[in-house]
């Protein structure tokens, strides 16, 4: 399966750009992901281990498995490929994530491109709707948290990148209002570090497929 997202953020294409090489701020930015406790720092370009926490009803899964980043300088774009499996519920995802960073006025748009595929237990819960759902809470919250770790970008690109993100969140409003009902926060506490423990150490899946299920039936009976 392929998901299309994307994101803005205030800041310069060139200070954007170098926290995507940083890895662990990455990882510490995104909800329910972690490096194992003693890993060596990530690099891009080299092998690294991966943890992911997801809830499902009773089912805590844990995915545990290795990726890599590269990066392409000169176009400001990149990749994260690998795989991972949880070995309470004998499931496997393995997929592919490509990014691309542009200039959007004061600020810089980060485009997303996801293939993947998941077998096993949880694919039952791999149905496009859900996922999408799920694709559009974690990047959301993936861009909150990195904006409020990159430095403060100058009051007419919050503004800028303002107004683009209003307008964005009306043409997807419908679908976001499922993913809501994960349950996690929106974002890291200001001033955070990476490591630090947050709310975002898992998410919910069983929240996020009982909401879908209600949109669903609702928009049959409408």
């Amino acid at each position: 399966m392929q998901l299309e997202q994307g994101f803005s953020l205030a800041a310069s294409p060139d200070v954007a750009w170098q926290a995507f090489h940083d890895l662990t701020l990455l990882v510490d930015c995104l909800p329910g992901a972690s490096i194992p406790p003693g890993a060596a720092p990530p690099v891009p370009g080299a092998d690294m281990p991966l943890l992911f926490k997801v809830r499902l009803g009773p089912i805590a899964a844990g995915f545990a498995g290795q990726g890599r980043i590269t990066l392409d300088e000169a176009s400001r774009s990149g990749s994260f490929a690998g795989s991972a499996v949880d070995a309470k519920t004998n499931s496997r995802v393995k997929g592919e994530a490509r990014f691309l960073l542009q200039p959007e006025g004061a600020g810089v748009r980060v485009a997303l491109s996801v293939d993947y595929t998941i077998t096993g237990a949880l694919a039952q819960f791999s149905r496009e709707g859900i996922v999408r759902a799920l694709a559009e809470q974690l990047t959301r919250q993936l861009a909150d948290n990195l904006q409020t770790r990159l430095p403060q970008a100058s009051d007419a690109a919050a503004a800028t990148l303002g107004l683009a993100g209003d307008a964005e969140a009306d043409r997807t409003a419908e679908r976001c209002a499922t993913a809501s009902a994960v349950g996690v926060p929106a974002s890291m506490p200001a001033g955070g570090r990476a490591g630090t423990p947050t709310d975002t150490s898992s998410i919910d899946l069983w929240s996020l497929l009982r909401a879908w299920l209600r949109d669903l039936f609702g928009r049959h009976r409408a």
